[in-house]
């Protein structure tokens, strides 16, 4: 075991960087010798039947074996969300790891395409490219554990670990000395931990396959594999600065467990469609890795491998799906059995004719192409599940190793041909130009050219003014100093598809049939949720002076002198970082509730008025929170403000462990708001007056008012809000409480209070209405409390969302009703797929404020939220925040919707 001395120094290191633990890399070869086995650290082998280890296994595991052996270098690359260390080891020979830092700049190199010391502009010719991998080795990737409830990948990382260091085949030996293998010891520790002790703590008993009754990350549970270029994430944050700062694997394997039954493993080839976006040999090199993992498959007789069903290769957004977008090859495989520790067995008859995701897309008891070799049944363990994932992880490996030179050789050719497409004449814009000030948000421009930078984009900020010709503008166009320029790259594929606006091809499961639903999103682009104004500029120019890389965020702005006090602009969402910051001063503060006018500028409504904010202050929150403020000499007059103060914010979180639940507390941790949840029990009990305001994240109305029935959970998990909590929060609201609904729940809180709207999407099929994720233009009123400092033609992201219509009817049908957020009546798609989008959405409305009582019922037809990308939608949650502490705001009938 190791040290308590080498532990200290280990982790006492953390202030100076990433840490290494390993021991020293010589020539003695560090084989199996003295290296312990996965056993003899955690106490058990994994993958017995109904043993979990927690992370403490995990880590403990992969401490020892660093310690012990000179072919695997451990490195803490961050802390996940509760704290655990995030490791990542480094396996290969000795003698690679002593020149590992060589290595890295030989991927780096390959990966850009050009010379690091010769900066931008310069191209790496080809015979540079050739020797470069001929001397590299390829960089391999493995990761487990992201999906904490999909046990097995989680359990068998030590003894993928153990087998790369100690196996001593042929294969194995040229594995080491022709790549690194690079094991993430655990995507998602907190997860695991979660997963793991709730299963022990109920093996064995009545509730041993009890679903987790908390999400499996701190803040977003599943989604923590719909991350990956929004980076909201600490863990998302450190794999990403491995991916696309340190290391530039040529392979990236993500393992997952949920093989579409009764295959036991999906890999690839992939599902269409194809996105237009990729490298065409990022997905030939993907088919070409899938076929040799099934052949390995079939050399070692493990039936059930099937390809080219439900996932494909469309979306941006996953683990895998980032790299592939910098030309590396990203994929994943679902191996069957996400059932914890307990083994099934499956008779004869639970094989279903055909399976996929079109029905009779697969045969599934006669071979096909696809699915060549069947399973026909039996008992099937988390021991299988990890041999099958051995099995693949050694196929990948041995690819890498075997092609070693062709893999860091095509990194390279793929980055030279994506720099000459952005330069040829025909090839698309030749750069993007962001000015912040042009923007309705400059911070959501900030926050974007953060992102590029974490993804290993490159560009340069302006230091000068400078020209250059936008599209569809005549001769060229004027640009600021301080503007951010992304000019043609290696990675040019990742920026082109989160800038461009995309339309998903018509598929149907059968000719005229139901819509085959994609994997996951078909319209996403940054570009659209956060609200950018973004010039194409499609003819070459010479990039003007600035610093590359650079992102910052001095774009706020104090105008006047403010000896009254100043007015906080309220277009930005960093706004409400700055009144956190503020809220000690202990000051009144107000609400503008129109706009006004002043010899320094406009003031918009919905500005916060500080009377008495020293200058000072003002100057701090404009730097430090890119924040405009309007200093006045005279106070704001009365009638055009109201009083305002910090609310105090409910969030219901129901033990279904719904993730937009998360995703809201994600939100406003960071932008300053303090929350407090309420659970089933807390709302039945009826006491709600410490609230202002009560969310409810986006869930089904069944849910939110039965939850778990008694027969699938341990008592204190089951039931839901019921009879009482629906009085609890009439009650509430009518002595003058606010309840804002999202999405799914809309439903539950129309029916709750008898509101007069119903939703129009309930109940249709998707041959009637479908738009599983797309990109979806907003018409706003931003004289409306709840769309104060909006754009007016926002965009939304509508996923499986709701559309509400008003009926006139109902038990609050004479109640006071206001429309601010319709979905716009024409063109209201801007990016993906829909089907009945004009007939059933385009006009009606997508947010409604209801007077119920003394209080208010606000509904979201979609989330302003959603996995924290929209940024351009975010003012619409805070803006419902803010309006339950404000008072006597204006009535405001909003917007005609249909």
């Amino acid at each position: 075991m190791i040290s308590h001395r080498w532990r200290s120094l280990a982790l006492g290191s953390m202030t100076l960087g990433a840490v290494f633990l390993g021991a020293c890399a010589t020539d003695a070869g560090g084989g199996a010798g003295d290296v312990p086995a996965p056993a003899d650290v955690i106490g058990f082998a994994p993958g017995e039947d109904y043993k979990l280890t927690n992370y403490d296994g995990i880590k403990a595991y992969f401490e020892a074996l660093a310690a012990s052996t000179d072919r695997m270098v451990l490195e803490q690359i961050g802390e996940s969300t509760r704290g655990e260390p995030l490791y990542l080891a480094a396996i290969s020979s000795p003698a690679n790891l002593r020149r590992m830092e060589r290595l890295k700049e030989i991927t780096r190199t390959l990966a850009y395409a050009r010379d690091p010391d010769e900066g931008y502009g310069s191209v790496l010719d080809e015979e540079e490219a050739r020797a470069l991998a001929r001397e590299g080795v390829a960089v391999v990737w493995i990761d487990g554990g992201l999906h904490a409830t999909e046990v097995a990948h989680g359990q068998v990382m030590p003894e993928m670990a153990h087998h790369f260091v100690t196996d001593e085949s042929p294969e194995t030996r040229r594995i080491r000395d022709n790549a690194i293998v690079l094991l993430m010891a655990n995507m998602n520790p907190d997860g695991l931990n979660i997963v793991a002790d709730w299963y022990m703590s109920n093996v064995g008993g009545e509730f041993e396959m009890a679903r987790v009754p908390e999400l499996y990350h701190h803040y977003i549970g599943h989604d923590n594999n719909r991350d990956w270029y929004m980076l909201t994430q600490v863990e998302t944050q450190a794999v990403t600065r491995q991916l696309y700062h340190n290391w530039f694997p040529q392979i990236v394997y993500n393992q997952h467990q949920s093989s579409p039954f009764p295959g036991r493993i999906w890999m690839p080839p992939f599902e269409n469609p194809v996105s237009p976006n990729l490298d065409p040999l990022v997905v030939s090199s993907i088919n070409q890795m899938g076929h040799s993992m099934r052949r390995r498959f079939d050399e070692e007789g493990k039936p059930g491998v099937n390809s080219d069903i439900v996932f494909d290769l469309w979306w941006n957004g996953s683990m895998r799906g980032g790299p592939d977008y910098h030309n590396m090859l990203g994929f994943l495989t679902e191996t069957a059995g996400a059932g914890y520790a307990t083994p099934r067995c499956y008779e004869e008859d639970e094989i279903p004719d055909t399976f996929g995701a079109r029905a009779g897309n697969l045969p599934a008891k006669a071979p096909s192409t696809n699915y060549n070799n069947p399973w026909l049944g039996g008992c099937w363990h988390l021991r299988d599940a990890m041999d099958y994932m051995m099995t693949a992880a050694k196929a990948v490996a041995d690819m890498g190793a075997k092609l070693k030179g062709e893999y860091l050789f095509n990194h390279y050719r793929m980055g030279r041909r994506q720099i000459e497409r952005g330069n040829a004449a025909d090839g698309g814009p030749f750069a993007y130009v962001l000015d912040p000030a042009a923007s309705h948000d400059p911070g959501s421009v900030v926050e974007f050219m953060n992102l590029m930078s974490q993804s290993g984009i490159e560009f340069l900020r302006a230091s000068e003014p400078f020209s250059a010709g936008a599209a569809g503008s005549a001769g060229e166009v004027a640009f600021p100093a301080g503007s951010y320029v992304i000019p043609p790259q290696a990675f040019r594929p990742y920026v082109v598809d989160l800038m461009e606006p995309k339309q998903y091809p018509d598929r149907r499961q059968y000719p005229g049939g139901p819509p085959e639903p994609p994997y996951d999103m078909t319209g996403y682009e940054l570009r659209f949720q956060m609200g950018l104004e973004v010039a194409n500029v499609d003819g070459p120019f010479d990039m003007p002076a600035g610093e590359w890389g650079e992102v910052a965020a001095d774009i706020g702005e104090v105008r006047g002198e403010g000896a009254a006090g100043f007015a906080l602009h309220g277009n930005s969402n960093w706004v409400y970082r700055g009144l956190a910051t503020e809220a000690g001063r202990g000051a009144e503060r107000f609400r503008t509730t129109r706009a006004l006018s002043t010899p320094d500028g406009d003031i918009p409504a919905g500005s916060y008025w500080l009377p008495g904010l020293p200058a000072a202050a003002a100057r701090t929150m404009a730097a430090e929170h890119g924040l405009t403020l309007t200093g006045m000499s005279d106070p704001l007059p009365s009638d055009a403000v109201a009083p305002a103060r910090t609310p105090r914010v409910a969030i219901y979180r129901s033990w279904q462990a719904a993730m937009p639940e998360g995703w809201t507390r994600w939100v406003l941790d960071q932008y300053g708001f303090e929350w407090e949840n309420v659970w089933d029990a807390d709302v039945r009990s009826g006491d709600l007056s410490r609230f202002d305001v009560i969310l409810l994240p986006s869930q089904g109305a069944a849910g939110i008012a039965r939850g778990h029935a008694p027969v699938d959970m341990p008592p204190q998990y089951t039931g839901g809000l019921g009879e009482e909590g629906a009085a609890a929060l009439r009650a509430f609201v009518e002595g003058g409480g606010w309840l804002v609904a999202f999405d799914q729940s809309v439903d539950y809180a129309i029916e709750t209070f008898g509101l007069p709207f119903r939703n129009r999407s309930r109940g249709l099929s998707s041959q009637e209405f479908f738009i599983p994720g797309s990109v979806i233009r907003l018409r706003v009123d931003p004289s409306h409390p709840l769309g104060y400092g909006m754009d007016e033609g926002a965009a939304a992201l509508f996923s499986r969302s709701q559309v509400l219509e008003r009926t006139g009817s109902g038990g609050a049908a004479g109640a006071r009703v206001s429309t601010p957020v319709c979905y716009a009546d024409s063109d209201f798609l801007v990016s993906g797929w829909t089907l009945g989008g004009e007939e059933v959405l385009a006009g009606y409305p997508a947010a409604a404020q209801v007077g119920v009582g003394r209080g208010q019922v606000v509904l979201f037809a979609f989330r302003p939220h959603f996995r924290g990308q929209p940024r351009n939608t975010f003012k619409l949650l805070f803006n419902a925040l803010a309006a339950s502490a404000t008072e006597d705001l204006p009535a405001n009938p909003g917007l005609r919707c249909r």
